[in-house]
């Protein structure tokens, strides 16, 4: 029993600090800091395999509650359907420029779709409800998270001095940071250097960018599949489509609400015990390939979107 409790109450712990420096500043991530600070406790330990029954028990189930309900925050019923058309091709564009260069450079195929996923969607988020469904490893999904993570950061910071730079406008700058950036914490924080107005259109991009979140779980179930195998809904897939659906067609705004910190923290713990799991060495396996491509793909996406502004203004 105490063998079971040690991993599942340090990845509570992990979980608490994480979800308490999430609210320090918006560009802190509650998932990303999660899997880090478990990985940083696990790696200073001399032996860690007294956790390795919490960190199952762990995953087994803070991971499909917080998926379950991760999808009463896919509601799109206040945005105006004609931002649809250019957010999805945008969406597509990064999600296959990213699969399709990741190929290329040779990396697994579980990190292309979770490095794709995470850039395209909605950043941890997004790479969490993913990485179960493709059988990811502990490995596979910290590298992802991880890259996803500096890119972000790191946009969060240059985004706007390009901008400026470049001379794009708030309604340009709103699209380019509301469908680039992963998370919303540094599309508020990006934005917020064009306005409230900015934050406010580029959150709406972002909010669009999310809902095809139900999308990409079917593709990344049919990208991952191996042949002749039959492919598998978990039911936590099925609740988080089912609830997906009802906050859209139903006012379930006060559900949202309620579900939103809850899905967090479960999806939290859930990484915090991964991070446990993880050892640095392995990480360090892929070099700095993940960034470069991650980089590559991004540049492409930019320049493209730049030159479509000339175009069109």
């Amino acid at each position: 029993m105490l063998r079971k409790l040690s991993g599942l109450a340090i990845s509570l712990v992990i979980a608490v600090i994480a979800f308490i420096l999430s609210y320090v500043h918006p560009s802190f991530e509650a998932l990303a800091i999660s899997i880090i600070l478990g990985m940083l406790f696990s790696n200073i330990l001399e032996e860690r395999r007294f956790l390795d029954e919490g960190i199952k028990l762990t995953i087994k189930v803070f991971l499909p509650v917080g998926i379950a309900l991760y999808g009463t925050q896919l509601s799109v019923r206040a945005l105006d359907p004609a931002m649809t058309p250019l957010v999805f091709l945008t969406f597509i564009a990064v999600f296959t420029l990213v699969y399709l260069i990741a190929k290329w450079f040779g990396l697994r195929n579980n990190i292309r779709i979770l490095l794709a996923t995470g850039i395209s969607i909605c950043g941890a988020s997004a790479i969490a409800i993913v990485s179960p469904l493709i059988n990811s490893d502990g490995e596979e999904t910290s590298i992802s998270l991880i890259v996803v993570m500096i890119y972000g950061l790191f946009g969060m910071i240059a985004y706007p001095l390009f901008a400026n730079l470049l001379g794009l406008g708030i309604k340009e700058f709103a699209f380019v940071s509301g469908t680039t950036l992963p998370m919303i914490g540094q599309i508020k924080v990006a934005a917020s250097t064009y306005g409230a107005e900015c934050v406010e259109t580029a959150l709406k991009y972002k909010l669009l960018r999310m809902s095809f979140l139900v999308f990409l779980v079917t593709l990344t179930v049919f990208l991952s599949r191996k042949e002749g195998r039959r492919i598998y809904v978990p039911w936590f897939i099925a609740v988080f489509v089912i609830l997906a659906v009802a906050v859209n067609l139903l006012k379930m705004d006060r559900l949202s609400e309620m579900s939103a910190p809850v899905s967090r923290f479960a999806l939290s713990t859930a990484l915090a015990a991964i991070g446990l799991s993880v050892d640095f060495e392995s990480i360090t396996e892929e070099g700095i390939k993940p960034l470069l491509i991650v980089a590559l793909s991004i540049a492409v996406i930019l320049s493209v979107q730049f030159l479509l502004f000339q175009i069109v203004m």
